[in-house]
């Protein structure tokens, strides 16, 4: 009874596959629902010696919204995942002045799409372009390696990162 439901199941459309990972220039782990991922983003425009840019952190979820990715990692064998909706702060850098903009928006990022929709613009994973929310193009984004974003979201409340110990 088992392997036929499974059969069953198993025929089922699965929905839109993810883009392959070697086409997107920008990776968001759809199910760890506890990592935090930054994303830099620069306006074309804008002289590169102003410093000027503005970071997106998409936060970890809520316990709550933890627990219901259990779910989500036990279908995965009959539909992938696609997309989720995470916690977002947004911050801006100013040239030495760094301010929160947002701390209550949402981010949705769909991998089928290759689209990261944030409340302000939208993101291309596969290439990093950096989009109002009419298509006009207004600069690119990167990904930040976790440390470094931690270490730029604590230089702006005035903490250091702890010190790593050798063993």
């Amino acid at each position: 009874m088992l392997v036929a439901t499974l059969l069953f199941l198993a025929g089922c459309d699965r929905g839109p596959a993810p883009l392959p990972p070697e086409s997107i220039q920008i990776r968001i782990n759809l199910l760890c629902s506890t990592c935090d991922d930054f994303l830099r983003c620069e306006v074309s425009d804008v002289v590169p010696e102003t410093n000027s840019y503005r970071l997106y952190r998409l936060r970890e979820k809520s316990f709550w919204a933890q627990i219901a990715t259990i779910w989500d990692y036990l279908i995965q064998l009959f539909r992938q995942k696609t997309a989720d909706v995470r916690p977002l702060t947004v911050y801006e850098n100013e040239g030495e002045r760094r301010r929160i903009v947002s701390s209550e928006a949402k981010a949705r990022v769909d991998a089928a799409a290759g689209l990261i929709l944030l409340p302000d613009s939208v993101i291309d994973m596969r290439n990093g372009q950096w989009r109002t929310l009419n298509g006009d193009l207004q600069g690119r984004c990167r990904a930040l390696p976790r440390r470094e974003g931690y270490a730029w979201v604590r230089a702006m409340l005035g903490r250091e990162l702890p010190v790593e110990r050798a063993p």
